[in-house]
């Protein structure tokens, strides 16, 4: 038997053979696979490093787009009045003329607080302007006079004023120069 058994281990089974072969082309044909899904797999994660990078710039992008049109919806809302106060302008100068002219009557000045009220509650003010130290910003000087303070608005001529905060129209002003 023993000579017999060696006998057999030199022959091939050919169903063994067939086997162990097919079995080594399916451990390729997997491992081939198996490298494809790994590359896809490489490739579909990339895709999506990249997708995910785009969806962020773009929604920085919409949230610096919706942050700008909000300050510019804001700045139109509060600069809307700008046009219509700027024409009110000479009616605030004709009630100056008329309290001065009046000395102080009740009725026009009651009229312009009532005006500057309203408007007050669009951000409009005016420019106090005498006694204060000249400003170029705030003042346009029309003369200057002598005094004993150098650089001191005497005498407002003309009302300037500030919609919430900006200069719409400068005060014009006699400052006084220091004579020495």
């Amino acid at each position: 038997m023993s000579a017999q058994s060696s006998k057999n281990s030199k022959l091939r089974n050919p169903l063994a053979d067939e086997a162990a072969t097919s079995r080594v082309r399916a451990l390729t044909r997997d491992h081939l696979r198996l490298v494809r899904l790994d590359r896809e797999l490489n490739e579909a994660n990339a895709q999506l490093a990249q997708y995910k990078e785009l969806y962020l710039r773009q929604r920085a992008e919409m949230e610096n787009y919706s942050r700008a049109v909000e300050r510019e919806k804001t700045l139109i809302t509060k600069n809307a009045s700008r046009n219509v106060i700027k024409d009110l302008l000479p009616l605030l100068d004709s009630f100056d003329s008329a309290i001065n002219a009046s000395k102080g009557d009740g009725n026009i000045v009651a009229m312009h607080t009532q005006l500057m009220k309203i408007l007050s509650a669009y951000g409009f003010s005016s420019i106090d302007a005498k006694g204060k130290k000249f400003d170029p910003y705030q003042h346009e000087v029309i003369a200057v006079n002598q005094s004993n303070e150098d650089g001191i608005v005497l005498e407002e001529v003309q009302k300037g004023y500030k919609l919430n905060e900006e200069i719409i129209r400068t005060s014009k002003v006699i400052v006084g120069k220091n004579g020495e």
